[in-house]
């Protein structure tokens, strides 16, 4: 990830804003009661869980299922093409583009890229009056403007050089990972201003994700895990105070942490009664683990709350040191979904 700021905004219902930080059928996940089979075999708690852990591969065959739209740009098809990569692999239904959502993104991107930054504060709010190009004051307004009706939306802001990089860098984050990793969203739209002579910012990149009104949620099979079972090159660190608002510290009390590792329930009826990160030797990593502050502290073991996580299906950890390189790590969560014993053990690797 580049040293440039991460910002996020979160529509959640159509009345309200909350700035939160900087988001066909599922895949299905692997799931089990204790007593059953994960994957080709059962994973018992104990000594030997690192064994039986679901190495992947991930599965990136349905990268091409979403459809862009009649006049989507090469950055915006690339944009969905990465998206989607990650996005089905985790287990998520594949998005869509939608143009009324890439007419919003690209006038948002212009209008930083035409402006100083004095005319959008906080990258997602802009400033009227003698600012150029401004089509709303908020996320939910400039959708308005361009035509969209919404029931659910988010907006990721970052200033990547390529579609691609734009992507990855939401993606290894807490959260702007969440739009990536939510079946809330169906529909999304990526543009890419370029900035203006002399900036040190080549692209001003603005993706919008949202879920049309009289439309209903799609719905997991399963917990969706990120990274998923079997992914290589894993960013060994994240630098926490890079994300705006920056995510909770690790226990130590200072970046950087291990890589992001989040999971997204289908449902807020879950608890997560442990919840453990294992080195290559399948030694225990300490690591720190959060959850939305809006959930009882009884249903996440040794969790602490997030303020800035309002997504109750949404949990996620890291190590609390840097992770180390070329190296399979270990993740095990055991609870319960619906009342019904759950349990996910899978496997990622470091990059060299």
């Amino acid at each position: 990830m580049t040293r440039a700021r991460l910002l996020f905004a979160s529509l959640f219902a159509l009345s309200s804003i909350a700035l939160v930080g900087c988001g066909d059928d599922p895949t299905p996940a692997t799931t089990a009661a204790p007593d059953a089979a994960t994957g080709p075999r059962a994973c018992p708690p104990g000594p030997n869980v690192c064994a039986c852990a679901d190495n992947g591969p991930p599965d990136f065959s349905r990268a091409e299922s979403g459809m862009a739209t009649a006049t989507s740009d090469e950055f915006q098809q690339a944009a969905l093409l990465r998206t989607n990569y990650w996005r089905t692999a985790a287990g998520v239904p594949a998005i869509h583009a939608n143009a009324q959502l890439e007419q919003a993104a690209m006038a948002h991107s212009t209008f930083m890229a035409t402006n100083a930054s004095s005319c959008w504060p906080g990258a997602h709010f802009e400033n009227a009056g003698a600012c150029m190009g401004y089509t709303g004051r908020t996320p939910g307004d400039r959708l308005a403007a361009a035509g969209y009706r919404l029931s659910a939306s988010g907006e990721v802001i970052n200033w990547e050089a390529t579609p691609q990089r734009a992507i990855d860098g939401w993606i290894w984050t807490v959260y702007h990972r969440t739009p990536f990793q939510d079946p809330t969203y169906t529909e999304t739209g990526f543009a890419a201003a370029p900035g203006r002579p002399g900036d040190q910012r080549r692209f001003h990149n603005t993706m919008e994700f949202a879920r049309p009104q009289g439309t209903a949620a799609p719905t997991l099979s399963d917990v969706s895990v990120f990274p998923p079972p079997g992914t290589t090159n894993v960013p060994t660190a994240f630098q926490g105070n890079l994300e705006g608002p920056t995510p909770p510290l690790p226990a130590t009390g200072a970046w950087p942490s291990g890589t992001v590792i989040s999971l997204m329930f289908p449902t807020s009826n879950f608890t997560i009664e442990s919840h453990r990160l294992y080195d290559g030797t399948c030694a225990e990593v300490p690591h720190s683990t959060f959850r939305a502050a809006r959930l009882a502290d009884t249903v996440v073991a040794d969790a602490r709350a997030d303020m800035n996580n309002s997504n109750p299906r949404f949990v996620f950890l890291y190590g609390d040191t840097r992770l180390r390189a070329n190296t399979q790590y270990t993740v095990e969560v055991r609870g319960t979904v619906e009342g019904a014993p759950w349990y996910r053990v899978w496997a990622f690797t470091t990059a060299p």
